[in-house]
């Protein structure tokens, strides 16, 4: 009992630092100035990042299923910690590219479903709860970065990146010694699996055999789905509160941290809903929040408190969206090779990345005002409807 604490707490640090990528916006002005990039370029370097980051996990979802967790872990903190630390000497566009999209990228990947999927094993019981906790870290993470990312890049602009990659790649590499998987049979005391049986898949689903079923395929869109619906409101925020509330920068700031507290809380509370109700149906009420919330931001209008009211509600429930899908994947296609099957299904994750803010930034209405963004709300409605009415679909074919 006590090592699957000891193995908690290594993946809890292995997310907190997986999460950097959240506070990437922080960055922007002083790699601007570093690579004589503009704003769009030096964003397109998340997108790159977010990528490599799903191929990655694909690959080291294979190589966890079949030879552990420990080795991988540890090159993919080296590889994590140096993309960092490389992008302190980024002269170029295509050099950010390299270090923090691509480098930065693939050791996220090597590391990041590897150690919430290895946590998971160890808790078969409980397993929303403890997706729910380690997911949480991911909302400390970026909070934590963006601050001392802020002070080192003011202080010593971009050179500041040595110090981060190097904090990364230390903490990753120490939390790597601890990391294990339970033995074959391993059970916690009082857990009983067959009790729990008719929770789950019977059967431990192949990457290729989860691939050929029509379940695989509704599931990634409805991921997709539901990560589009959030990233088109998330990932513009500040510019939204800037807009619709006619706040300065500096002000906006603090309904990103909103968002996070607001997200932190959310996967707490979520994890739990998914032990209790179940993940599909915790979904559901999941996509109709996030409906409400973004028709209630429509209204809101320049109403700062009840903005405010809907961005709580908003952060919340889009913070449960990746705690609901590991536990989800394995309920659906088993444990056993729950490491690639899950780096495969993450993928949506990318592509919601991508579409998100891509098609927020086609719908906005520079002409409408302070309503700029009126009609980015109506389409990230309609999106969440799209995979509500997924959802259920799933739920009846689990059933089935």
């Amino acid at each position: 009992m006590k090592q699957r604490k000891i193995v908690f707490t290594a993946a809890f640090i292995m997310i907190f630092c997986c999460s950097a990528s959240a506070a990437f916006s922080v960055f922007s002005k002083p790699l601007q100035v570093a690579t004589g990039g503009d704003a769009s370029q030096v964003a397109l370097t998340l997108t790159i990042y977010q990528t490599f980051m799903a191929i990655f996990g694909i690959l080291s979802g294979k190589i966890v299923d079949k030879s552990g967790p420990k080795k991988l872990m540890f090159i993919g903190g080296i590889v994590f910690g140096l993309g960092w630390a490389l992008t302190a000497f980024a002269s170029s566009i295509p050099m950010l590219y390299l270090t923090t999209g691509f480098i930065a990228g693939a050791g996220n990947g090597l590391l990041y479903n590897p150690s919430l999927n290895m946590a998971l094993k160890w808790f078969p019981e409980k397993k929303g709860t403890i997706s729910g906790l380690l997911l949480a870290s991911a909302s400390v993470g970026p909070l934590a970065l963006s601050k001392v990312g802020a002070i080192l890049c003011q202080s010593m602009g971009t050179t500041g990146f040595i110090y981060i990659g190097v904090a990364y790649a230390v903490l990753v590499c120490i939390s790597s010694l601890f990391a294990a998987v339970p033995d074959a049979g391993w059970t916690p005391d009082g857990y009983t699996p067959a009790a729990m049986a008719a929770n789950n898949s019977a059967k431990d689903y192949t990457p290729s055999e989860m691939l050929k079923t029509s379940k695989f395929y509704v599931m990634l869109i409805l991921f997709a789905l539901s990560c589009t619906a959030g990233i088109m409101m998330i990932g513009s925020l500040s510019t939204i509160a800037q807009t619709q509330l006619g706040v300065d920068p500096i002000v906006a700031s603090n309904f990103v941290a909103i968002n996070c507290i607001a997200n932190l809380c959310g996967r707490l509370i979520i994890g739990k809903f998914c032990d209790q109700v179940g993940e599909a149906k915790t979904l559901v009420g999941i996509l109709i929040i996030t409906a409400l919330s973004l028709f209630g931001l429509k209204l809101a209008g320049s109403n700062m408190a009840f903005f405010i009211v809907c961005l709580v509600l908003l952060g919340g429930t889009f913070g449960g969206v990746l705690v609901v899908y590991p536990p989800l994947t394995a309920k659906n296609f088993g444990m056993k090779n729950q490491g690639m099957n899950y780096g495969i299904m993450f993928f949506a994750y990318a592509i919601g990345s991508l579409l998100g803010p891509q098609i927020a930034a086609k719908f906005v209405d520079v002409s409408a005002g302070f309503m700029a963004y009126g009609n980015v709300y109506m389409v990230a409605i309609g999106v969440a409807i799209v995979a509500i009415i997924l959802d259920v679909v799933l739920i009846k074919n689990m059933e089935a």
